[in-house]
């Protein structure tokens, strides 16, 4: 049949699907280029741009604040952290999760990217490795000052990004 394609997702199992006509890419392209964009509704240090693993949440008179994607959980970093290395390596991933991301994903203002001991990458804002804590809970962040090592991510309190 004209206009249908056939993919095979294992041997012998055909899915049919409908073949996208070229006109609808070019629309799409053209509304997204036309658009205008906001950039005066988010901080200036946030249309940089933030990693997807991460997203940005308005937290009322707080000011805005990065939180882990998904799950929404709060941000820490750790004291011993040096040089936009992890300190926080055996035994104190299992708890305190880093924000993990691939080792070829592309850096962004304000957003690099640490390699761990074991090989993995990690995000790390304004040259801190970032992590979560397991136990955790979105709106009841249980680790901050824990040891006093730990600390969550602050907001930003205006609209250049500072915290």
């Amino acid at each position: 049949m004209e206009g249908l394609r056939y993919a095979s997702v294992q041997p012998g199992v055909c899915l049919r699907y409908k073949k996208v006509p070229s006109i609808a890419w070019v629309i799409l392209s053209a509304m997204s280029y036309w658009l205008p964009a906001r950039s005066e509704d988010v901080p200036t240090d946030v249309t940089k741009g933030y990693p997807a693993e991460v997203a940005l949440g308005e937290e009322g008179d707080k000011g805005l604040l990065f939180r882990r994607f998904p799950g929404a959980q709060r941000l820490y970093i750790y004291d011993l952290d040096k040089n936009s290395q992890s300190a926080c390596n055996l035994g104190c991933d299992g708890p305190r999760p880093p924000v993990y991301v691939s080792c070829t994903a592309k850096p962004m203002p304000d957003w690099t990217i640490v390699q761990r001991y074991n090989g993995l990458c990690q995000w790390a804002y304004k040259g801190h490795p970032l992590y979560t804590y397991f136990h955790d809970t979105p709106n009841d962040p249980k680790g901050d000052g824990e040891g006093g090592l730990w600390h969550l991510l602050g907001f930003m309190k205006d609209r250049d990004g500072q915290r």
